[in-house]
């Protein structure tokens, strides 16, 4: 039985900052594993456990306004880093910062996203030791 074709890492970037940076997180269905998991940045203990529940909160944060502008993007072997400034009118807006994302990477799907506020720790957490295909503005 042939295994279904999954999108290498440098794919899984270009769809990353292609849905979010139009906003429409329906496009990333395709790149999520079922049971994504995604850690709030506050870590307050709410995060999303499955892509249906990653995809209908990225749906109610654009309800809300928010929108990201991504600022810069690491692609690793195992894992896609993208510097988000978030703006919008309700937290966690805050243009004046930029928040990196990791978004984990196994068989062409993501499998974790976290989040990080520095810049460094991001990147270590994404691949430690490594030099990423980066940064990309």
């Amino acid at each position: 039985m042939q295994q279904p074709f999954r999108p290498g890492p440098g794919a899984v970037t270009a769809r990353l900052r292609e849905a979010l940076g139009t906003g429409d997180c329906r496009s990333l269905a395709d790149v999520l594993h079922p049971y994504v998991c995604w850690n709030p940045s506050d870590a307050s203990g709410n995060g999303c456990h499955t892509r249906s529940h990653v995809l209908s909160r990225c749906a109610r944060l654009h309800a809300l306004g928010l929108r990201a502008r991504i600022e810069e993007t690491f692609t690793y072997p195992a894992a896609v880093v993208l510097g988000l400034r978030i703006h919008g009118t309700v937290p966690p807006a805050d243009p004046q910062t930029v928040m990196y994302h990791v978004f984990d990477v196994a068989d062409g799907l993501v499998t974790r996203i976290t989040c990080h506020a520095d810049r460094a720790q991001a990147l270590d957490a994404a691949f430690p030791g490594a030099v990423a295909e980066g940064p990309a503005r």
